[in-house]
């Protein structure tokens, strides 16, 4: 988990793929098809808070 900031958690990718019990890829898909939209590093890579990932678990739970 990398820290920006002492108050706010950003996960990558990766971290957020083992939270979600979901694999990358799937991610990456999500992204494209504009279903969840993500922050960006200095690096332009997908970075997501804490908020990000309760307000994707909440999503994705009501599609089951």
């Amino acid at each position: 988990m990398l820290i920006m900031d002492k108050e706010k958690a950003v996960y990558n990718m990766t971290e957020l793929a083992e939270r979600l019990n979901v694999t990358r890829q799937a991610i990456y898909k999500w992204i494209k098809k504009g279903w969840v939209k993500p922050k960006r590093d200095y690096r332009n890579y997908p970075v997501f808070t804490r908020e990000d990932v309760l307000n994707i678990l909440k999503w994705k739970n009501t599609l089951k």
